[in-house]
């Protein structure tokens, strides 16, 4: 009788262990595959933000510059690989083409405000130079418009125009003793150019104002 309950306890304990196996084996195999499905799922996003970051790194098309401002082409092919680098996409890359080309567009009109108030200034140095400005001046732009009709030629004019060094004070010096030698040499010109009241600025460069 003990021997039969001995053996009915071992059968039974044997029973037990081999529940509490079959438990954990499928608690494993259950870890296992929520494991691969998480493995899977970090893949499939991975993939995702990779695809998202090749089209950003596809070839961009032309940038738009607005009217009025031209770049280097050289330096905005040399930025293409750092934005592709930053991984922009063409509407990122063109946000940073538009603040580049403003800050162009800015320095260009600084150095125009800069390069008029220079020729202002020569301007204003000359008609207030001790020698030639004041009540003299009128007469000594007339010298020095005597000189370039006489001695300059085109080009000399156009890099007066174009540089306005026409209004620095030593040139338009250099210009009206030049003129008083030619009337020496024409008797009775008076520096007359036969033209009416001019701006005297157009007047030394030889270009109507």
């Amino acid at each position: 009788m003990t021997d039969s309950v001995i053996a009915t306890e071992a059968v039974e304990t044997e029973e037990v262990t081999t529940q509490e196996q079959e438990t954990q084996q499928q608690e494993s195999v259950a870890g296992e595959k929520s494991t691969t499905e998480e493995s899977s799922e970090s893949s499939e996003v991975e993939t995702a933000d990779k695809s998202d970051q090749d089209d950003s790194n596809d070839a961009y098309a032309d940038f738009d510059l607005p009217e009025g401002v031209t770049m280097n082409e050289a330096q905005l092919e040399s930025a293409k690989p750092l934005f592709k680098e930053l991984g922009l996409n063409q509407e990122q890359a063109q946000k940073l083409v538009n603040f580049q080309a403003q800050q162009v567009q800015a320095s260009q009109q600084e150095q125009i405000e800069a390069f008029n108030q220079l020729k202002t200034d020569w301007l204003e140095q000359a008609k207030n130079d001790k020698e030639m400005g004041g009540d003299n001046f009128e007469q000594v732009v007339g010298d020095a418009r005597l000189a370039v009709d006489k001695f300059g030629t085109d080009g000399l004019k156009q890099l007066m125009n174009d540089y306005g060094i026409g209004n620095h004070p030593e040139v338009i010096r250099f210009m009206a003793n030049v003129g008083k030698l030619t009337k020496e040499d024409v008797p009775d010109s008076g520096g007359n150019t036969g033209q009416g009241p001019r701006d005297h600025v157009s007047v030394l460069y030889g270009t109507e104002s």
